[in-house]
Parts: structure tokens; C-alpha cells; sequence
């Protein structure tokens, strides 16, 4: 039987772990976990990626980072750079998309690609985008090759690190057939109970289940889409991601943050990083966002126009701070803060006829920009205005940068 529709599903192997072991050569071979506040072994950090040697001791995503040093002690513990990683991610896709424009990013290291139009047999592209990102980035990568998205992650998943498994068309069945229920993408663990609970095991029981029966525990949308999965079945399309709608920044801190002026810091580093981002789109917003959340886990989020819309990093920081002011109440202690963009709209819609402050702002990020890109996201940093600093009762004021 002939590809009549042809998935691949790309994962790269622990991939945070993985660059950082790329570019720190005397940590390839040793366990390596990157999370954490800055690194720091705090109760509230938690493992963001771990190298399969760190795996071995049982480490994983998500665990807390003071178990995970204790399950592994002679682990190396690094902060999280996304810089780099979206840097390593950005020239892999553009990897993928050489093969396919059909690539859609679920995350900085994982993505489908449908190669039905493209000529070729699918396993043959895959390997060959395998060697080419290991050629070209030195990182290592998990393929599934199968007739639809469900399959082709459970193809990915089954045999990691440097995976490649195909399912070939008409064996979707027979390879779904023998595998846990919690293999199914979306099957979390009070679903898995519920199905256990009827007596079934495997996806093979699963997909054999009058999905009638199902209905009365799950419902009927459920119920069919589990059954249909679980049978191989999936005409979910390869969906590229279009113009995003916001672009948004935030962090959680090891420890709750009261003092105003290391608050406004964390607000400007927040907005020049989306920012960048922002101008990186050529994009312009309409409005600005800050989210904060205090000890109590009360979360507020707030929003304040930009006339006639902004990309630079003065413009989203003034607001930003300015919200931050009304937001905060004094001594009120923060444990999260996020700058955010919205209602954005091509940068080339802006007004040419800005003022000369504007066109020096513009080059003045244009200059920021290429000094981060070059030498990393904390390169340099803008100053506090000087109204700011002269600023006491920073609450109730209009604080911005001038």
C-alpha cells in the first residue's frame, strides 16, 4: 500500500540537556538537569530538562529540582537559556522546512511535517533530515514516520534517544494494538483509570470497545476520538502557526520579591525581551499587559493602550511600569510577573511620519538588538530613566522612560 498521506513527527532527545552539553563539551557523558531559578536548588524550582544520564537516576521533567538533586547527586545543575535554545530550534526548523513548508512547531523541540506532496518515500526524507540536523547542529533527534499525527508521536516516542521507527500504511492497527493505554496522546491518567475500570489495558482494547459503552463514562465526543486514535485513525492536518495574536513574557520567582526598584528591573528586562521579539516579527502591539501574582497565588492582569501602537522597548516598559504602579499595592510581595503584547498589527502600518524621538528610539533598539543577538540577551541593558530614579513614592506616579 502507497503513502497516501505521509507524517513525519520530529523530537528532539532531551534537548535542553543536549545543548547545553553542546556547547559545554566536558559535560557530554555526565548528568546533566537545566532548571530552576538561575540554577538555584530553591523548594520552588523544578527540573525543566534532564540528559538521559541524569534519566538513568530516575530524574525527569517537572520533578521538583531538590529531589531530583538528591536522586542524583553528581548531576550538574544549569539554569534555563532559551536564548540559545530557540536559537538551536529556529535553525532546525528551518531545516524541516527546506523538506516541507507543512511544519508545525509544537513546542521549541518537537514538530510534525506532512511530506505527502513532497517527492520521495517519507522514511527516506526523514533519515535524511535526521543526518542533516546531527550534520549541522550536532544534536540528536527522534523520528516517527506513519499515515497521521497520533501515530507518527507514538512512533517518536517508542524507542528514545535517536529513535526511528515507521508505521507503514494498513499496520497502523496492528502496531497500536499491544501499547498502554497512557501511549495515546491525550490520555491522561483519570482517563486511563475510567477505561482500567471497564477491564481495558491496551490501545488494542481500547480501539475494540464498542464506543457506544464508552459514551456513558466520557461522553460522545470522547469517547469516538479515543476509539477513533486508538484504531490509527486521525485526519487531523499539519497546520503551520500563523501570525501570532500576542507575544508575552513572564517568571516565577524562587523567592516572593517586594523591594519597588529590583520590581521595575525585572519589568524592563521582561520588556525588552518581547520586544525583541516583537520587532524580530515585524510586528507592532496596540496594547500592553502585565500579570502579576502575589504570595497568596492572587493573579491580576491588567492592560493599557499604546496610542496609535508600539515596538519599542521604551514604549511597552513605560506602560508596563505604569500598570505595574496602579497594579501593586506597597509592600505587597510578588512571586509572579509577566509583560505581554496584544492586538498586534505589521510594523509597516505604523506611522511614517514619526516623531524624531521615535526614529531614535528605533535605532537605538536596532543597536540593542544586534548587540544581544551577537553576544546574548543580557549583553546590555537599558538604564532607569532619570525621572524614575528621582521617583520616591514610585506608586502613584506616571513612571516613564524619557
Amino acid at each position: 500500500m502507497g503513502w497516501v498521506r505521509a507524517i513525519i513527527h520530529l523530537d528532539l532527545d532531551a534537548f535542553y540537556a543536549s545543548v547545553e552539553q553542546l556547547r559545554r563539551p566536558e559535560l557530554r557523558g555526565r548528568p546533566v538537569i537545566v532548571g530552576g531559578g538561575g540554577g538555584g536548588r530553591t523548594a520552588r524550582a523544578v527540573v525543566s530538562a534532564a540528559s538521559y544520564e541524569a534519566r538513568h537516576y530516575g530524574v525527569h521533567s517537572a520533578m521538583p529540582l531538590a529531589r531530583a538533586v538528591r536522586l542524583c547527586p553528581t548531576a550538574v545543575v544549569l539554569p534555563v537559556d532559551f536564548p540559545a535554545y530557540r536559537q538551536a530550534s529556529t535553525r532546525i526548523f528551518a531545516l524541516a522546512r527546506a523538506l516541507t513548508p507543512l511544519v508545525e512547531p509544537l513546542s521549541l523541540d518537537e514538530a510534525y511535517l506532512d511530506v505527502t506532496a513532497t517527492p520521495g518515500e517519507p522514511p527516506e526524507m526523514a533519515a535524511q533530515l535526521r543526518d542533516r540536523i546531527h550534520e549541522v547542529t550536532g544534536l540528536h533527534a527522534s523520528f516517527g514516520v506513519a499515515t497521521s499525527k497520533t501515530v507518527a508521536k507514538i512512533a517518536s516516542d517508542l524507542r528514545k534517544p535517536r529513535g526511528f521507527v515507521v508505521v507503514a500504511p494498513g499496520e497502523e492497527l496492528e502496531f497500536l494494538r499491544p501499547l498502554p493505554l497512557r501511549t495515546l496522546p491525550g490520555l491522561g491518567p483519570a482517563t486511563a483509570a475510567t477505561l482500567s475500570g471497564l477491564g481495558l489495558r491496551t490501545l488494542g482494547d481500547l480501539a475494540s470497545h464498542p464506543a457506544a459503552l464508552l459514551e456513558r463514562r466520557l461522553g460522545r465526543a470522547a469517547a469516538l476520538s479515543l476509539t477513533r486514535r486508538a484504531q490509527g485513525i486521525d485526519t487531523s492536518p499539519v497546520t503551520p502557526p500563523t501570525a501570532p495574536k500576542s507575544i508575552s513574557r513572564e517568571e516565577t520567582y524562587d523567592r516572593d520579591v517586594i523591594d519597588p526598584a529590583q520590581l521595575r528591573e525585572r519589568v524592563r528586562h521582561l520588556a525588552a525581551d518581547v520586544g525583541r521579539r516583537l520587532r524580530a516579527a515585524g510586528l507592532s502591539a496596540r496594547t500592553v499587559s502585565l500579570k502579576l501574582r502575589d504570595a497568596d497565588f492572587t493573579t491580576v492582569t491588567r492592560q493599557q493602550s499604546l496610542d496609535g501602537g508600539g515596538d519599542s522597548d521604551a514604549a511597552i516598559t513605560s506602560a508596563a511600569i505604569s500598570l505595574l504602579a496602579a497594579t501593586r499595592q506597597p509592600g505587597q510581595p510578588v512571586r509572579l510577573l509577566g509583560v505581554g503584547v496584544h492586538n498586534l498589527e505589521d510594523a509597516a502600518q505604523l506611522d511614517l511620519f514619526s516623531a524624531p524621538a521615535t526614529d531614535r528610539e528605533r535605532r537605538l533598539d536596532a543597536t540593542l538588538d544586534s548587540l544581544r543577538r551577537r553576544f546574548g540577551p543580557d549583553a546590555v541593558r537599558r538604564g532607569a530613566a532619570a525621572a524614575e530614579l528621582r521617583d520616591l513614592d514610585w506608586r502613584h506616579e506616571d513612571l516613564r522612560e524619557r
